[in-house]
């Protein structure tokens, strides 16, 4: 999983920044009711990313079907900070975080 994370310039939040721009945004959608997850419209079933808000700070899980969704769902969120809010932001770090094993199964008795 990759994680992305928007860091703000002083006095500016990129959470709301973010949600007040995806309105307008002909290339984002929203993928729940409660506007926390993204589509991309050209790939609405290559996974999504969920958005967080920590105090000000846009926390961006990429969520890919496939590893090509991967690639392509990066490439457009980064983009669009970086065109969206250049003179907002001071960071985007990006970190890859190892998918968590699957719980095992517990095997019944005969």
């Amino acid at each position: 999983m990759l994680v992305l994370q928007a860091v703000p310039a002083p006095g500016r939040d990129a959470y709301r920044l973010l949600r007040a721009r995806i309105r307008d945004a002909s290339t984002w959608e929203w993928g729940n009711k409660a506007r926390t997850r993204l589509k991309h419209v050209q790939r609405p079933k290559g996974g999504h990313i969920t958005i967080a808000n920590a105090a000000g700070v846009l926390v961006a899980h990429v969520q890919p079907k496939t590893p090509n969704d991967l690639f392509y769902l990066a490439e457009k969120f980064t983009g669009r900070l970086v065109a969206w809010f250049e003179r907002d932001l001071l960071a985007i770090n990006i970190q890859f975080v190892p998918e968590p094993a699957a719980p095992a199964r517990r095997r019944r008795r005969p």
